[in-house]
């Protein structure tokens, strides 16, 4: 379909459901079977990285594309045997030209100038797919037998040039239950101040009820400078389980029905605000001073960042995309609700666009996936964009000014 066969519509509160595209492009070579993902946007060079399907048995590669005409410019599919037709990167760090992610026991670093593998691993071992961050170094959680013979998760400290691994750091834990698994989840980088780093980790109990800790470690003296702050009383399926934002020396993070605000110097909690349900897939983003999130009650909210005062909610949807902000607009997926691309004024919480897929010439039952959804500023002649993938094409519009 050429763009100009769809035209703008809104319903019947001013909300744009369809817009003419700048350009699309198909994500198979052949029907497709399944689809990969890339959760979190992946940006090089001024082009973004998605997930797509070759013509062998629909196996999935990740493929770098033009932002400006939507070509490919260069697709891998260096899987270790047997490839997936499921394959994602959930999480991932990328240091200057190198992007490395998890799947099990297998880690990848991709060269993103050409497409090549960097390296390739086959650890000994199954390791959590969630990546952490750490300038040329990146973190990875694996499960070890420690001297006394108790189970936990620790952190080791990856090369982004070579993949080699080291054990770095354990949680200070006190294993009152040693049946129960425990460990780190997320060691996160403080900015601006390199030898500090944010631990959040976690004490099980009985029942999978979970105690969540953060704490603060200095790589520097080896030290905890504080550690142990409770984030939650206890409770089952009590995980952080996207990193911490840190933001003027105070921690914001989502972790199972909550929004926490910790301070950076001593620890100490700020405010705790309740919800109705978890953000597990949107997790959090904080822009012009507000803590935004998608939760699972099917309602996106704004939280002032300094109190948590809830400045305005809004009808999204239940399990969405990560969410993305550009020029004042927060974009994201929902993937219950029939698989709209939503547009939110960050400052109102105004509903600017729902586009249905099945109105942009893929029929009825075409949704988007609750893939990552890019955003790009313009740039000489071009607009700034907005792209999004359904189950069968990317799409880019011009973005919301």
């Amino acid at each position: 379909m050429k763009n100009d066969e769809v035209f703008q519509r809104v319903d019947d509160m001013g909300v744009v459901i369809a817009t003419p595209f700048l350009w699309k492009t198909s994500l198979h070579e052949k029907e497709p079977v399944s689809n990969g993902f890339v959760f979190p946007p992946v940006y090089y060079m001024g082009n973004v990285l998605i997930s797509t399907t070759n013509g062998d048995k629909n196996v999935n590669k990740f493929t770098l594309i033009d932002t400006d005409i939507g070509k490919t410019i260069w697709s891998w599919d260096d899987q270790f045997e047997p490839k997936f037709s499921d394959l994602y990167i959930r999480f991932y760090h990328q240091y200057n030209n190198i992007l490395t992610f998890q799947w099990g026991s297998w880690s990848y670093g991709i060269n993103l100038d050409n497409g090549t593998s960097k390296w390739r691993e086959k650890r000994d071992r199954s390791f959590d797919v969630r990546i952490g961050s750490f300038d040329k170094y990146f973190f990875s959680y694996a499960e070890v037998i420690n001297s006394d013979g108790y189970n936990e998760f620790i952190a080791f400290k990856g090369d982004m040039q070579t993949g080699v691994l080291s054990e770095f750091l354990k949680a200070n834990l006190a294993f009152e239950h040693p049946d129960c698994v425990r460990g780190i989840y997320h060691v996160t980088q403080v900015p601006n101040q390199k030898n500090l780093l944010v631990v959040t980790y976690c004490e099980n109990l009985p029942d999978w009820v979970t105690q969540p800790y953060f704490g603060l470690y200095d790589t520097e003296t080896y030290e905890w400078i504080w550690d142990k702050i409770l984030i939650l009383p206890p409770k089952p399926s009590n995980g952080l389980y996207y990193e911490p934002i840190i933001v003027n020396n105070k921690i914001y993070g989502a972790i199972s029905t909550s929004i926490v605000c910790h301070d950076l110097e001593t620890g100490k909690q700020l405010w705790k605000r309740e919800f109705n349900g978890n953000f597990e897939s949107a997790g959090i983003i904080l822009e012009e001073g507000k803590v935004i999130a998608n939760c699972e009650d099917t309602y996106a909210y704004a939280l002032e960042a300094e109190t948590g005062n809830i400045l305005w909610s809004v009808k999204t949807a239940g399990t969405c995309s990560r969410m993305s902000y550009l020029n004042g607009v927060v974009y994201m997926v929902g993937g219950s609700g029939g698989g709209r691309l939503f547009a939110i004024e960050a400052s109102t919480g105004k509903m600017l666009w729902r586009i249905d897929a099945g109105l942009l010439g893929e029929g009825e039952g075409a949704r988007f996936r609750t893939n990552a959804v890019y955003v790009l500023p313009a740039k000489d002649d071009q607009p700034a964009k907005v792209i999004a993938l359904s189950d069968m094409y990317a799409y880019c519009f011009e973005a919301e000014r």
